[in-house]
């Protein structure tokens, strides 16, 4: 038994040689929000190779379970797949048709790129992941036929957030004699209600000011819009966030406090609002 346990250490130092790597697992983390069609760009941290001194090349293949991601649960999804895999040598040079890299010196800093297709996003939602890639380097000595080999594993993730759904109501000023202020708390608030994912916080952005015009004579008011339920980021700029339902009810409130040259009609007009993840 000693024997066998002296001999183990010794086989596994013959089988890889000289060569070595800074790390043995690589995972890439992507976040995106689930909208139509789209192409998922992953790129890894740097990582080297060393000790190779007595080695003119590296050959380069990737072993993988395949091209699809799973949920959670292990179900395959077949609207997610990894559509391109490449390696990117910093320090030296690629080949990419007989899938050779040559070029380095003492050490051969890498990175992987890979692009990950989603179609149709927006039918998807929560975290996923690819089966484990696994990137096979081999190196052949110089005046010999031994290749040594590394193997290092690559796991992409990828979290999809529910696409932004808004809607909104119109705002009334009420009405108002020439002089008077004119306020939605005298008619009604106007109000945007967005869904999307839970507890994820929003940027909406908004005109602090808005131009209505009298459709039956010339002349326009000028209204202030405000929301009480928004924190200022500056530049017309607000955030909130969403419920653990993924709701939120957003009250506008419009005053015109200067109506003493307005003329006499009905006034209309709109103002955009913009929301976004933050």
């Amino acid at each position: 038994m000693k024997k066998i346990l002296l001999f183990l250490p010794f086989f596994c130092l013959m089988a890889f040689g000289n060569m070595k790597s800074d790390t043995s697992r690589l995972i890439e983390k992507r976040e995106t929000i689930g909208e139509g069609y789209q192409n998922i760009n992953y790129t890894t941290n740097n990582f080297k190779i060393k000790d190779l001194n007595d080695y003119d090349e590296l050959t380069y293949e990737f072993e993988s379970f395949g091209n699809r991601f799973f949920r959670k649960n292990y179900t395959i999804e077949p609207l997610i797949e990894i559509k391109q895999l490449s390696i990117e040598p910093l320090n030296a040079s690629v080949n990419r048709n007989n899938r050779t890299i040559i070029g380095f010196s003492k050490n051969c800093n890498l990175k992987i790129k890979s692009v990950v297709g989603i179609r149709n996003g927006s039918k998807l939602s929560g975290k996923y992941s690819s089966y484990p890639i696994t990137l096979i380097l081999k190196g052949r000595r110089r005046n010999s036929s031994r290749y040594d080999r590394i193997a290092i594993e690559i796991i992409l993730e990828l979290d999809i957030i529910k696409s932004l759904k808004i809607s909104t109501t119109s705002m009334d000023l009420g009405v108002g004699i020439q002089g008077q202020i004119l306020s939605s708390s005298h008619g009604n608030h106007g109000y945007l209600n967005v869904e999307g994912e839970s507890n994820k916080e929003v940027v909406v952005s908004y005109p602090s000011q808005v131009e209505l015009f009298n459709k039956e004579e010339k002349g326009s008011i000028r209204v202030e819009i405000y929301s009480p339920d928004l924190y200022s980021l500056g530049n017309e700029e607000y955030r909130t966030r969403l419920s653990e339902k993924g709701e939120k009810r957003v009250a506008f409130v419009g005053e015109v406090k200067d109506t003493k040259k307005a003329l006499p009609g009905k006034y209309s007009g709109n103002f955009k609002i913009k929301v976004r993840y933050n």
